[in-house]
């Protein structure tokens, strides 16, 4: 009976306190929107943003058309040639770039198609040569390589660069290849009297992208839903020590708690009321942010939150993690005596915990040195846990060490908290 009323009890207690509902439910639900949205961008990386490529050829040949076609089928490049109807000069777009209007421009030199002409035409007449198809020919200079400059603003980001880069070389292993292979086709078209032919030896690869999970999750990866939705969970559950402390700190010096100490019987029953009413104030924290991630961002214009199939391990993470939250808040409010102490420590704790854990950015993106610190915070175990359900679509046993982590540390702090409440005299 002592547990159910004080179920009771706080139940009432937290209905009427307005702002405590407002920090429980509203701010948690308004702080992973707003997250979700200021980070959907970094999460997305280049999967949808373009860049814009100042494009100056100066060539006018087969080179620069090239580089225009292949900036053209790029989902993340679009090139720009010119300004305000004026063909692109080298000087212009180097202004432009150092005035970081523009992230990059990409030069094609005068007579560059020329110039690969004749250096390609040397190398197959030096293999021919070599094979005796050929007379070999009185050695010569060796021609320069044909210099395709790229021009990048100081603070364009690695990933951009990295992108571009690659495209230019693809374009280039490109040309060089069809080149080669166009005038090896001229020497034998002249001996054999067939026609040349028509080949693409950069079709003969093909790398496909594929994310290594199940069917039904085929193409999903971290982005800002997946990752903020439970990371803002955890964080809002653990806040959980705010009602709690502020209620028992206030029960005590109201004398509340002296009145139930000197009833005969174990106090356990009131400890035990407390945490079961917040460990299900917690689960509906949980719902109410897995209901906005599934419904609410898509009409905001952001990625669905995608669950996985295995919800009975998604129940259980989610009270391993409540049990974590509640455990951790029931500690600090029989710890401290006066609420400035216990609200000041709790929230700066919490706060650290979850940067450590990996809530503010994904831990992969740490300095090594937080890495490494990160799997001792309880929040990084329940985000381990949802990362691997929801993108991983991973079966209980796998995130089993995790909920025995979190279950385990929640049973210390409930320990604790029994311990010091026993102990400690009031006065």
């Amino acid at each position: 009976m002592k547990v159910l009323a004080t179920i009771n009890k706080e139940f009432l207690l937290l209905i009427r306190d307005p702002g405590g509902l407002t920090l429980i439910f509203l701010m948690p639900l308004a702080l992973v929107v707003v997250m979700a949205l200021i980070q959907d961008n970094t999460f997305r990386g280049w999967q949808e943003t373009k860049i814009e490529v100042l494009l100056v050829d100066e060539d006018h040949g087969f080179l620069g058309a090239a580089l225009e076609r292949t900036f053209r089928t790029s989902p993340n490049i679009r090139a720009v040639k010119e300004i305000d109807g004026k063909p692109l000069t080298v000087e212009e777009a180097r202004l432009l770039v150092r005035s970081g209007k523009y992230k990059t421009a990409v030069i094609v030199p005068k007579r560059a198609s020329g110039d690969l002409q004749k250096k390609t035409k040397k190398a197959v007449n030096r293999l021919l040569a070599h094979y005796g198809f050929t007379e070999k020919q009185p050695v010569t200079k060796e021609l320069p390589s044909v210099n395709l400059q790229i021009l990048f603003d100081p603070a364009i980001k690695p990933n951009y660069k990295q992108t571009l880069v690659s495209a230019v070389e693809k374009m280039a292993a490109k040309v060089q290849s069809d080149e080669f292979m166009d005038e090896v086709q001229k020497y034998l078209s002249k001996t054999t009297q067939k026609p040349k032919i028509s080949m693409d030896l950069s079709e003969m690869i093909n790398v496909s992208q594929e994310i290594a999970v199940e069917n039904e999750n085929r193409g999903m990866a971290l982005n800002a839903v997946q990752h903020n939705v439970p990371a803002w969970s955890m964080f809002a559950m653990f806040f959980i020590l705010f009602p709690l402390a502020g209620n028992l700190i206030k029960e005590r010096e109201e004398g509340s708690m002296l009145r139930l100490r000197l009833i005969s019987g174990s106090q356990l029953p009131v400890i035990a009321g407390k945490f079961f009413f917040y460990l299900f104030v917690c689960f509906l924290q949980l719902f109410s942010m897995v209901c906005v991630g599934l419904y609410g961002m898509p009409l905001l214009g952001l990625d669905k939150l995608i669950l996985g199939s295995n919800y009975s391990g998604i129940i259980f993470t989610g009270l391993a993690v409540a049990m974590a939250a509640t455990g951790y808040g029931l500690l600090i409010a029989v710890y401290f005596k006066t609420p400035q102490q216990a609200l000041s420590f709790g929230s700066i704790s919490v706060v650290i915990l979850a940067a450590v854990g990996g809530v503010w950015v994904p831990v992969f993106v740490m300095p090594e040195i937080m890495q490494s610190i990160s799997p001792y915070s309880p929040l990084n175990w329940g985000l381990t846990a949802f990362n691997d359900l929801f993108l991983r679509n991973a079966s209980t046993t796998v995130i089993l060490p995790e909920l025995v982590k979190l279950v385990i540390f929640s049973i210390a702090t409930l320990t604790a908290s029994i311990f010091i409440s026993k102990t400690r005299t009031v006065s």
